[in-house]
C-alpha cells in the first residue's frame, strides 16, 4: 500500500495541524469541515467557553435516531525534548509505516474517517453515520463531554466506535481514570520548634502513606481477570514542598492518579481520602486556624464496561477477523460516551505503544484495515 491513498493524504494534512493541547484545534476543524461539506455533510461545533478549541460532529444520511459514531481526539501530546529524526508536523513514510505526531494518537482514525466518508456518504443510508472529533483528550478527556451528552440526548446512537489504537482489535472494557493535585498549607517555623508550627511535608507524607493503605487494600479487592492489573490502582507520581532545610515546611502538593475497575466508584476512593484528610487538619487548625487541605480534582475519565449486547460485539468481531473481545488499562473517552447513554467500544489501528513516542509511526496495513472496517460496518447503516 502506497502513501498516495486517501487515508495517507488526510493523515498527512491532520498532521500538518500542530494541535497539540495547549493550542486551538480551530483550524484543523475548519479544513475538516471544507473536506466534508461538498459530501452533503452537516455539521455541529461544541465550543469551549474560551472559543479558542471546539469539538465537530459531523453527520452523514437521515436525520433519524440510531446509527454508528465514530470518534476521535484532535489534540496531541507535544514534541518538546524528543528526539524526532525529521519535522513532527510534516508525515512521511518509512518502510510501510507514516511518521508524524498523532500518526498513531490518534490523528490516524481520523484520517481513515476522511478517508471512508465518500463512500459511506455514496451509501444508500437508512441510519446516519456521524464523525464526532473532539478536543482535550491528553489532558483528561476534559473535552469531550457536552458532545457525548448531546449524541445520547438527542440522537441515541446504535453505537459509538471510539479509535484509540487497539491494533484493530475490539476492546469492550477498560479502567476509569481519576487524577488531582492536593495541597497542603502549613505554618512555617524553625526546625527546631516543630510543635510551633505544621510542617506541610510531613502533612503530606502522612496523606501519602493512607493512598499507599487504599492501593494496598485495591489489590485485595475487587478482580477484573481480564484486565493488567486485574485490580483498581492509586499512586502519587510528583511532589513538591519546602522551601529550606531548617525550615518548617509551608507549603506541600502532590500529584495522585487512580485507576479503577468498571463499576467501581470513584467517590468511594475521594470520600476515604477526604475523610482523612479532615482528621489531620483538626490538628493542623488547633495550632494555625489558616492551615488547611485542599484537593484540586482536574479529570474524571468514567470506566468502559462491556455493552452486554452479545448480537453487537459477534457482529464486530466477525467484521475484525478477530476471536474475542479485549479489556485495557488506560482510558479513553468510550467511558464518557458510555455514560451518555451510548454503546461504546474501543477499535482503532496502530499500537499504544507507540502513542506519544518520538518518530511516532503507524502501518499502512493499519490504516487499510481501518478504513475497510469502517465501511463495512457502515453498510450495516443500510439495512
Amino acid at each position: 500500500m502506497s502513501a498516495d491513498a486517501d487515508f495517507a493524504r488526510r493523515l498527512a494534512e491532520l498532521v500538518a495541524f500542530p494541535t497539540v493541547s495547549s493550542v486551538s484545534n480551530l483550524a484543523l476543524l475548519d479544513h475538516v469541515e471544507s473536506l466534508v461539506l461538498p459530501q452533503g455533510a452537516k455539521v455541529r461545533r461544541f465550543a469551549e467557553p474560551s472559543g479558542e478549541k471546539a469539538n465537530l460532529l459531523i453527520s452523514i444520511g437521515p436525520e433519524v435516531e440510531g446509527g454508528l459514531v465514530y470518534s476521535g481526539h484532535t489534540d496531541v501530546v507535544p514534541v518538546t525534548g524528543q528526539n524526532w529524526s525529521g519535522d513532527p508536523w510534516t508525515l512521511r513514510e518509512i518502510n510501510d509505516r507514516l511518521i508524524g505526531r498523532g500518526a498513531t494518537d490518534m490523528k490516524g482514525f481520523l484520517g481513515c474517517c476522511l478517508a471512508a466518508l465518500p463512500q459511506i456518504a455514496a451509501m444508500n443510508l437508512k441510519k446516519p453515520v456521524h464523525l464526532a472529533f473532539s478536543y482535550d483528550e491528553e489532558v483528561g478527556c476534559t473535552g469531550v463531554g457536552p458532545m457525548a451528552e448531546w449524541v445520547g440526548a438527542n440522537l441515541k446512537p446504535r453505537l459509538a466506535v471510539i479509535g484509540e489504537a487497539t491494533s484493530m482489535e475490539l476492546v469492550n472494557a477498560h479502567k476509569g481514570g481519576c487524577i488531582g493535585w492536593t495541597h497542603v498549607l502549613g505554618k512555617p517555623g524553625h526546625s527546631s520548634q516543630p510543635e510551633r508550627g505544621v510542617n506541610a511535608v510531613m502533612i503530606a507524607a502522612s496523606l501519602i502513606e493512607e493512598i499507599s493503605a487504599i492501593y494496598a487494600d485495591m489489590r485485595s479487592g475487587p478482580r477484573f481477570e481480564a484486565l493488567d492489573p486485574p485490580y483498581s490502582t492509586i499512586q502519587v507520581n510528583q511532589i513538591e514542598g519546602g522551601s529550606h532545610g531548617n525550615i518548617l515546611a509551608e507549603h506541600c502538593k502532590f500529584f495522585w492518579e487512580m485507576r479503577l475497575l468498571p463499576g467501581e466508584s470513584f467517590d468511594a476512593v475521594l470520600n476515604r481520602m477526604f475523610g482523612f484528610a479532615n482528621k489531620l487538619e483538626q490538628g493542623m487548625k488547633a495550632v494555625d486556624p489558616a492551615a488547611n487541605i485542599r484537593f484540586d480534582i482536574q479529570a474524571r475519565i468514567p470506566t468502559l464496561a462491556p455493552t452486554g449486547d452479545a448480537a453487537l460485539e459477534a457482529e464486530l468481531l466477525a467484521l475484525l477477523g478477530c476471536e474475542q473481545p479485549l479489556a485495557v488499562s488506560y482510558g479513553t473517552e468510550a467511558g464518557i460516551f458510555q455514560a451518555a447513554g451510548v454503546p461504546s467500544v474501543v477499535i482503532g489501528p496502530g499500537s499504544i505503544a507507540d502513542a506519544h513516542q518520538p518518530d511516532e509511526g503507524i502501518a499502512t496495513e493499519q490504516l487499510q484495515a481501518c478504513t475497510d472496517f469502517l465501511i463495512k460496518l457502515a453498510d450495516t447503516a443500510t439495512r
